[in-house]
C-alpha cells in the first residue's frame, strides 16, 4: 500500500513538473526566456509532453501492473527530468 501511495505521489510530482514546464514556454523560465530561444522552448515542450506520457502510463502501471512494474515509471520519469535538466545545464548565454 505504501509503495502505491508513493508512486502516486511520484506521478503528481511528474505533473506538476510537465505543468510548470509548459505554462512558461511564452514567459520566464528560471534565468532563461524560451520565447526568445526555440531549441529551449521545443525542449521544454517535448519534456512536458514526455512526462504526461509517462505518468499516464505510471498510473496505467499502478492499476493494472505489479509492484515491481513501478519501477518503469521511476526510471522514465528520472531519466526524463534528468536529460532536461543536464540540457538545460548547458545552455549558453
Amino acid at each position: 500500500m505504501i509503495i502505491q501511495l508513493l508512486m502516486v505521489v511520484f506521478i503528481l510530482f511528474l505533473l506538476a513538473l510537465a505543468y510548470n514546464l509548459w505554462s512558461h514556454l511564452n514567459k520566464k523560465f528560471l534565468i532563461y526566456s524560451p520565447a526568445e530561444n526555440s531549441r529551449l522552448q521545443g525542449a521544454m515542450k517535448l519534456t512536458s509532453i514526455l512526462l504526461v506520457i509517462i505518468s499516464v502510463v505510471g498510473v496505467l502501471i499502478l492499476i493494472f501492473g505489479s509492484k515491481e512494474a513501478n519501477f518503469i515509471t521511476l526510471l522514465l520519469g528520472s531519466i526524463t527530468a534528468a536529460t532536461f535538466s543536464i540540457y538545460l545545464g548547458n545552455i549558453r548565454g
